[in-house]
């Protein structure tokens, strides 16, 4: 089990508060647009449109992360979130709220493909899906307290101490972040001419097109129903806001439980066959939605397949981190970004629309469609740190049966007893 140093638990201080910060706004977000007066389409709409815009600047944000260090680009990000949530508090016009939400929404381009970088940098090839692991569970401790919290703090006072708690969470993030050190990759040794290291060589173009697509597709399906979902449980259940905040604290517990051993079995068994074996029964556990009449198993239901998908971030991270040189890292971490945020945008529109011209279970049919999609891209991935290990294995295999292999005696002895052998044949 790797260690944290200084460094990581600095790293792990503030994504916890990012995590409880934005986990206080997040989840119950459609809820408060509802409020606001705002249409099913609009609703959809307006976290669409937030996400475009952290689509947009995801790979830039990564490309910037290789250039001006981790350290900035955190407290940038830090910033970014801390401001417009706290004016949110005290604005209520819906085109106003859709500006501030987005300007929040962007600040996580740029935390979580340097969060990715620094923690990647901290790993070796052995340890790296474990790591990841490690590091991940700090996204569901806040999501174990904060939306339950939320549902609390919004019916017991309004939405403006809800947005108040979350900028006090991520305004004092600052302190952690300010004490991280960063350690710059180095550039690895080229002969003068050589063109500088780029995503786009074909040696790293077909993968990252891979890890584009399949997280593309996966994250459609997850924000279509991660949006429809409040708005579906309170018109089809009348649940309360503090039993819609549930879903997510459950989701949150299971994701817990889950990331350090996912990370374990990732780097034990091979990061590609982990993520075979965990998105293949998703399409399922989302498609039979609109057949359940019953909250209870709809929670669970929902969390089986949300901590499905969360045991493949060790095995995506670290075969992202295995594909690439540490100079261009960042950049790729920010394509597999792109591909998520970019999925988070599509997604709630599409659903949106089903849910207004088709009714409650189209959303929830085509979310399993996109998931069952992801499982031929899953295949497609390079898992190189499994390569390696196999070809140790066959090399070590090989030394073994050279070593078993009857020996020439090279003794004084045995020469003699060779040249007696060749006179004996020349006498014959």
């Amino acid at each position: 089990m790797p260690r944290l140093d200084r460094n990581l638990s600095m790293l792990f201080a503030l994504n916890l508060a990012v995590s409880l910060s934005s986990q206080l706004v997040q989840p119950l977000f459609p809820l408060y647009l509802v409020g606001l007066h705002a249409s099913e389409v609009e609703v959809g709409l307006v976290i669409a449109l937030s996400s475009a815009v952290a689509t947009a600047l995801m790979l830039p944000s990564g490309l910037l992360i290789d250039r001006i260090g981790r350290r900035r680009i955190l407290l940038l990000s830090v910033v970014m979130a801390a401001i417009p949530i706290f004016f949110l508090s005290f604005i209520g016009d819906l085109g106003a709220v859709t500006l501030l939400y987005t300007i929040y929404n962007a600040a996580f381009s740029f935390f979580i493909p340097a969060r990715m970088a620094l923690i990647s940098e901290s790993a070796t090839p052995q340890n790296r899906a474990t790591l990841f692991g490690l590091m991940n569970i700090a996204w569901p401790i806040g999501g174990i307290v904060s939306p339950v919290l939320s549902g609390y703090l919004i019916e017991a006072f309004d939405w403006s101490i809800c947005f108040l708690t979350s900028a006090a969470i991520i305004g004092v993030s600052v302190v952690p972040t300010a004490l991280l050190r960063e350690k710059r990759a180095e550039p690895r040794p080229a002969e003068p001419g050589a063109p500088r290291v780029s995503l786009l060589d074909r040696r790293y173009l077909p993968q990252m097109v891979m890890f584009f697509a399949f997280h593309l597709v996966m994250t459609t399906g997850i924000g279509g129903v991660n949006m429809i979902l409040p708005l579906f449980l309170e018109s089809q259940y009348h649940l309360s806001y503090y039993l819609i905040g549930l879903f997510f604290t459950t989701t949150s517990v299971v994701t817990l439980l889950t990331q350090i051993p996912s990370g374990y079995l990732a780097d034990r068994y091979g990061r590609k066959r982990l993520l075979a074996a965990c998105i293949a029964p998703i399409p399922v556990l989302v498609g039979v939605w609109p057949f359940v009449d019953n909250w209870v198993t709809l929670l669970m239901l929902y969390t089986a397949a949300q901590g499905l998908w969360s045991m493949t971030w060790p095995s995506t991270l670290a075969l992202v981190s295995d594909s690439v040189p540490a100079e261009v890292i960042g950049a790729a971490f920010g394509v597999r970004m792109t591909g998520i945020r970019l999925g988070f945008t599509v997604g709630p529109i599409f659903a949106g629309l089903l849910y207004s011209a088709s009714g409650a279970a189209a959303p929830f049919l085509a979310a399993a469609l996109f998931h069952l999609l992801g499982i031929p891209l899953a295949l497609l991935f390079r898992d190189s740190r499994r390569a390696a290990h196999e070809e140790e294995t066959r090399a070590e295999e090989a030394d073994h049966q050279a070593e078993m292999a009857p020996q020439p005696d090279i003794s004084i002895e045995g020469a003699a007893k060779l040249l007696e052998s060749f006179k004996s044949r020349a006498r014959g």
